[in-house]
């Protein structure tokens, strides 16, 4: 135990206040866990007592239609929820106070109240803790307001927005802590920001198992993020390692804090790249007592909208076809993927659906019985008018049901009169009235079924035939737009998509567009109980899917959150954040943040990942030093050379190492190469949970995850040389955190030798 530590060292009788502060707390946090855990099993009692009640009085099966049994349940009901509800505000007190019984608080600023001219002693923490007592804040929760001043300031002015206004003052002192099961390890007093050595020792550790909270190390930057409560739609870039997931996580915990009484965390949804990502992150938000929030996939929200009578194509696959055939721009797939991935056609299909709304619905005169129904002027004006605030398919939906309305005087008019003309028949006589219109009512139908045939055929709408019809006809694309913005592979986009269809299937380039159709045409599926929507990797959506999240979470807020140097995909560009912005402007404040700090690789590694890209950026390293960058050419057995750099890592304390290859195909060999000589494992989209130890893992599935030690395994020339495999390289070397290796076959990458050599070290 030290108090000699940091950047200003406290004296001794600061730090035996401090120790005697610290004793107080664990006091306060022992008596309330002890209280919230009897309060917890006592409200579970309560729940199995009120379940064995209505087992004894109410029972199974009966008539379930007695009253007096149904009042009874309905009672017992009432009071099974009442103890529900205690029982999980108990119980998640008592979570709370568990994690304060490890570590209460974290930092200290000592604040001078402008107004009433008073100093506070104010300590951050996980989570809130009042004494039971006194009613006195001994740790303010770090999201509280005054809690803002922590990040965003250092000794001097400051201030922070609370509900009553602006509260102006000066903090006096700003203190930091590591406090480890209730004990005080170290303390220092610091300025401006979160002090060096508390960011260095969080980022100086090896990697965890799952991600973990920042709070003891948000920085400025991060914390406006965090805490931006007026945009409606946050666009956040920033480089590899800065911290983008984080402030996602944290931002949702902000905002279930903030707005406690209206969003919970089932109203909340984080759209990630894949499962395994997702249980990466699933430790952050029960750290900070939180519940965790839905994680879904945009494949399995397809899924979810489109049901299952489709074959749908992963993206997995397509980067898979991708990876193996991108030398071959003239490859009918890649040609494919290419113009759909495209902003071109984005615009193209908008062109499309206005078309088919101007076009597609040939409304006519609706005469039966030499009576005209309905007249075309006036389904249009129901189209194009009336109903125009609704999807396609709903305003047909009215239209029928119009249609259907004005038809049935007509139809029982004339059910009427064969009625009256056969009732006096001599071969009728003694049939019922009801006998009687039976056939009559049988042959209107038959008489009408041509006008019935008429209305349905002008009011039917096909989503999988509307979209087919673009490619199905090569011409029809003449009558959307103009020729010069038509691809010169049209007609070959137009044979594999109709091929793809006659399948049954929905490659994933062809997946967004179709939903994005179906949702203009049909309406679209609205999730009621989602608030806030989270999308991470935001470089790896089209404006499909902004679109498609538009509209499908049409009153919520969304976080959105990148790096356009990480778009692995070849083929989906977008220079920057504007044509994201315009999909939500309409109905949507937007800000941008941009962040420039990146605190995951030591500045060597940093300095490295840097230089890879094509342009200077303004990317701000923090001073943590290590290893360069090891490039090394196979010489041996390759299985042998990556047992050396595994080994190496293992030496150094590494918990996570990760073999990075290109492919799926490639890391199976690689597996292959090192089973019998270094226990494993092999990543593949298939999985659902992170691995520590050694793993062998494709590129794209290892986006958004962080290793002690990275090896490439392949970055030959031949595998990374196209520009458009420059970014994929350069997502592949960020995810390391201390330790680097390159290995190559033939010719290295020219991503690598166009750099400074002075940025790595070349092994002989």
């Amino acid at each position: 135990m030290c108090y000699k530590k940091g950047r200003r060292a406290i004296d001794k009788k600061e730090y035996e206040l401090e120790l005697q502060r610290l004793a107080r707390v664990n006091k306060e946090i022992d008596e309330q866990l002890q209280i919230a855990t009897e309060n917890t099993r006592e409200a579970r009692s309560q729940i199995r007592a009120t379940k064995r009640s209505i087992w004894e009085d109410v029972g199974i099966g009966g008539d379930v239609h007695n009253f007096e049994k149904n009042v009874t349940i309905t009672q017992y009901m009432e009071v099974l929820n009442r103890h529900g509800r205690d029982y999980d505000i108990h119980r998640q007190n008592q979570v709370k106070l568990k994690l304060l019984k490890k570590n209460p608080y974290f930092g200290r600023i000592d604040f001078y109240d402008q107004e009433y001219g008073v100093v506070e002693q104010i300590y951050l923490g996980v989570a809130s803790l009042v004494d039971h007592r006194t009613n006195e804040h001994l740790v303010y929760d770090w999201r509280a307001p005054v809690s803002s001043m922590f990040y965003d300031y250092g000794i001097g002015p400051a201030e922070y927005q609370c509900p009553a206004g602006i509260i102006e003052g000066e903090i006096l002192l700003k203190r930091q802590y590591k406090i480890e099961d209730g004990q005080l390890v170290y303390v220092f007093d610091s300025d401006l920001k979160i002090d060096d050595e508390i960011l260095q020792g969080v980022l100086s550790k090896n990697a965890d198992d799952k991600m973990r909270h920042i709070i003891y190390s948000i920085q400025r930057e991060q914390n406006l993020a965090i805490r931006d409560e007026e945009t409606q739609v946050l666009l956040v870039q920033g480089p590899a390692g800065s911290g983008k997931t984080s402030i996602a996580l944290h931002r949702a915990a902000y905002l279930l804090y903030r707005f406690h009484e209206t969003i919970k965390a089932n109203n909340i949804v984080i759209f990630s790249p894949n499962e395994i990502f997702s249980d990466y992150i699933s430790n952050v938000l029960p750290e900070l007592g939180e519940e965790n929030i839905s994680q879904v996939t945009f494949l399995d929200y397809a899924r979810w909208m489109l049901g299952k009578s489709w074959k749908i194509e992963d993206v997995y696959h397509q980067f898979e076809y991708l990876l193996a055939h991108n030398d071959n721009e003239n490859d009918p797939r890649i040609q494919n993927i290419a113009f759909k991935s495209s902003k071109e056609y984005f615009q193209l299909l908008q062109a499309y659906l206005a078309y088919i709304l101007k076009n597609n619905n040939q409304f006519s005169d609706v005469i039966a019985y030499d009576q005209v129904i309905i007249t075309k002027e006036e389904c249009e004006k129901l189209f194009y008018d009336t109903y125009q605030y609704l999807p396609t398919k709903a305003r047909l939906d009215k239209i029928k049901r119009r249609m259907r309305y004005l038809m049935r005087p007509v139809r029982n008019q004339r059910v009427n009169d064969l009625y009256n003309q056969r009732k006096d028949l001599p071969e009728h006589l003694g049939d019922s009235e009801r006998d009687l219109k039976r056939p009559c009512l049988q042959q209107v139908r038959e008489e009408l079924r041509s006008v019935m045939d008429q209305i349905n055929g002008m009011v039917a709408i096909n989503v999988n035939e509307v979209y087919q019809e673009l490619f199905k006809d090569p011409q029809m694309i003449n009558r959307i737009v103009d020729r010069d913005q038509i691809p010169e592979n049209w007609a070959t986009i137009c044979q594999l998509t109709t091929k793809m269809f006659a399948e049954q299937k929905l490659y994933y380039e062809d997946l967004a567009p179709f939903i994005y159709i179906k949702g203009h045409l049909n309406g679209w599926e609205i999730v009621p109980n989602i608030r806030h929507v989270i999308v991470d990797e935001a470089q790896d959506y089209s404006l499909f899917h902004y679109a498609i999240l538009k509209e499908s979470f049409p009153k919520c807020s969304f976080t959105i959150l990148g790096d356009l140097n990480q778009a692995i995909h070849p083929y989906l560009r977008q220079t920057d954040y504007d044509d994201i912005a315009q999909i939500f402007v309409a109905n949507a404040t937007t800000k941008l943040i941009t962040l420039t700090k990146s605190y995951r690789s030591t500045k060597e590694i940093s300095a490295f990942t840097q230089g890879l890209l094509p342009k200077t950026q303004q990317i701000e390293i923090i001073e943590r030093e290590g290893m360069k960058p090891q490039i090394k050419k196979y010489h041996l057995d390759p299985a042998e050379e990556l047992r050396n750099a595994i080994e190496f890592c293992l030496e150094k304390q590494c918990k996570s190492i990760a073999v990075i290859c290109k492919t799926a195909a490639s890391a199976k060999e690689v597996e292959k190469l090192l089973r019998d000589k270094i226990e494993l494992t092999r990543i593949t989209n298939d999985d659902h949970s992170f691995q520590t130890g050694v793993v062998v893992i494709p590129v794209y599935l290892a986006k958004g995850l962080e290793f002690d030690g990275v090896i490439i395994h392949d970055a030959d020339a031949k595998l990374y040389g196209d520009e458009k495999e420059r970014n994929l390289f350069y997502t592949a070397c960020t995810r390391a955190l201390h330790y680097l290796f390159i290995y190559y076959s033939n010719v290295l990458t020219p991503f690598v030798t166009a750099i400074d050599e002075d940025l790595y070290d070349v092994q002989l």
